[in-house]
């Protein structure tokens, strides 16, 4: 018997010396895996966000979302988080990896990674001239109002202004002729409230308004189906029944809505209008022409020729914020 025991012990004794070495080389893979994991996202990351930890986020389904990370110091105290999203640009998919302030309201900065825009136009979208503008920038950011996510039911950031509306006529113009009109909004408040509504354009060389063309039958969209005019007093009425232009309904893509009958104009720059005519009655200052963009501190510009791949930038930092944004208020 004595003869078994010893080669069994010798034999039980390398087996646990093997089941030892592989789980040693485990946890040594995966230090190894781990290590190079943060390395990748240093380098990604490098020059938007400066950690010495960074603890990895789960997207959790979030639209866009492909990695995210909270950045922290080496006190383990939060400096920021880095976030890559993936938008549909101009030429295909394009990966945008945005950076943001530890309070998740300001956009540290965005940088342009792998993308399929043409060469010459969409691609300058991964230049240093445009992506930029994003450095510091208050979040969202907008460009010519656009912003890419739906901001309308978000709750206000703390210290946004909550005043109430003051009793006057507002009014928001655009700044330039575009297709030869130039757009405008008014707001009348009384007690509080938007009582009054009025949507129109001026035409160029043209002592006529829009409206005042359309309700004389010299400006035709469709031969079927409501006029302009008829258009503009709906979304007239749902802004009075609204009260807030933020919770009106629309893709801000391409300034289309289904959700208020026979409207099939494009209503993004009534949206816009009306929000800035809603500032300067939250102020009492009735300054009339205002830019198009709906706060130039959050306004970026698009790469000429290129704004479907500027705007593609403008919604991956804004998905980003979003993320953040919904993650913090948990």
């Amino acid at each position: 018997m004595k003869q078994f025991i010893k080669p069994a012990v010798n034999l039980i004794i390398v087996a646990a010396l093997s089941v030892a070495l592989l789980f040693g080389m485990s946890r040594i893979t995966e230090a190894v895996a781990a290590h190079q994991k943060m390395e990748a996202v240093r380098k990604t990351y490098n020059g938007l966000l400066s950690a010495s930890e960074w603890e990895e986020l789960s997207p959790d389904g979030a639209e866009g979302i492909t990695e995210a990370f909270r950045g922290k110091d080496k006190d383990g105290a939060t400096i920021g988080y880095a976030v890559t999203v993936a938008v549909k640009g101009y030429g295909g998919e394009m990966k945008v990896h945005v950076a943001l302030a530890a309070d998740g309201l300001r956009f540290k900065g965005v940088r342009v990674g792998d993308n399929q825009e043409s060469q010459g136009i969409g691609s300058k979208v991964a230049e240093a001239a445009y992506y930029s503008q994003f450095t510091d920038l208050p979040a969202p950011a907008y460009l010519d109002g656009y912003t890419g996510i739906d901001v309308a039911g978000s709750s206000p950031q703390e210290g946004a202004d909550t005043a109430p509306l003051k009793n006057g006529t507002y009014r928001a113009e655009q700044e330039n002729f575009a297709q030869g009109y130039r757009a405008f909004v008014e707001l009348t408040i009384t007690d509080g409230r938007i009582v009054s509504v009025n949507w129109d354009a001026y035409k160029q060389d043209s002592t006529l308004t829009k409206k005042q063309e359309s309700e004389n039958g010299d400006y035709i969209m469709t031969p079927d189906g409501p006029k302009w005019h008829e258009q503009a007093a709906t979304m007239e009425a749902a802004l009075i029944e609204a009260q807030d232009p933020a919770k009106l309904t629309y893709n801000q893509d391409d300034g289309k809505t289904d959700a208020y009958a026979g409207v099939s104009v494009d209503v993004g720059d009534f949206v816009r209008l009306a929000a800035q005519a809603m500032e300067q009655a939250k102020n009492g200052d009735n300054v009339g022409g205002q830019p198009t963009d709906k706060d130039s501190e959050n306004g970026v510009d698009a790469v000429s020729g290129a704004t479907v791949s500027s705007k593609a930038v403008v919604k991956a930092a804004n998905l980003a914020y979003q993320f953040i944004a919904a993650r913090k208020n948990a």
